[in-house]
């Protein structure tokens, strides 16, 4: 594998680790049509935010700080998905440990496409670190078909879609993407961003700096709960997904 590139963006991710942090996860998630000239307030954390096995990636500007989206990652070895209210990811043969991804919020602007591809890139950095086997989404058509392009698609068993509203909700689809299968599956499609997930190194993707840390708040200061963080770090250098 060739040396990685470094490369600079004018945007950061880490993990939310004290209330200022959530009212930002929580006001980046306020839609941006709430009418012209109104100032959205951020509503209260979904008590999936504050289970234990919850990680909240926080993007922001590297200019101002200001919030540029989020999104939630919850660990199956640490507690339960939001998915297994709908579905059993073991009868539907997805192996684990596992991953799940939701509540992405990207906030409109020139920097809304690489927000969401940098969001992307660190749950799979996220995945390494925590030794998770395979990553779940569950999204809404025609939505799915852009998750198709990066990689995941049904489960083995077959297709599983649910209305987590109940029957009134929109239809999601369950998609998978085992976390080594990215890296193999982008190097034989030739995938147009194979270089921006494994090549490219990013440094403003840090999602180790705030575990080892003292201080912050309960929660989600028990959302990353990683051992050893120099050989993680180690690990992570060696698949150049950094």
């Amino acid at each position: 594998m060739p040396a990685a590139t470094r490369h600079h963006l004018p945007v950061t991710i880490r993990v939310a680790h004290c209330d200022a942090d959530l009212g930002k996860v929580l006001a980046v998630r306020v839609p941006a049509s709430t009418g012209a000239g109104a100032q959205p307030a951020p509503g209260a954390p979904e008590p999936w935010d504050l289970r234990p096995n919850a990680s909240l990636l926080l993007a922001e500007s590297r200019i101002d700080g200001e919030a540029l989206g989020s999104l939630r990652i919850l660990a199956s070895e640490r507690g339960r998905l939001v998915v297994e209210d709908h579905v059993d990811p073991h009868a539907a043969s997805i192996a684990g440990p596992l991953a799940e991804a939701s509540r992405l919020a990207v906030r409109a602007g020139r920097d809304a496409t690489l927000v969401r591809l940098m969001l992307w890139k660190a749950f799979h950095r996220y995945c390494l670190a925590a030794q998770i086997d395979t990553m779940l989404i569950a999204v809404r058509a025609p939505a799915d078909r852009q998750y198709e392009w990066l990689g995941f698609r049904d489960p083995h068993s077959g297709p599983l879609h649910f209305a987590p509203e109940g029957r009134a909700g929109a239809p999601h689809r369950l998609m998978t993407l085992g976390v080594f299968e990215a890296h193999q599956r982008s190097l034989q499609t030739g995938h147009p961003l194979h270089d921006f997930f494994f090549s490219e190194r990013h440094p403003e993707i840090d999602l180790l700096a705030p575990v080892g840390g003292r201080g912050g708040v309960g929660a989600l200061r028990r959302g990353v709960q990683l051992s050893d963080h120099a050989r993680i770090a180690a690990q992570l250098q060696e698949v150049a997904i950094v």
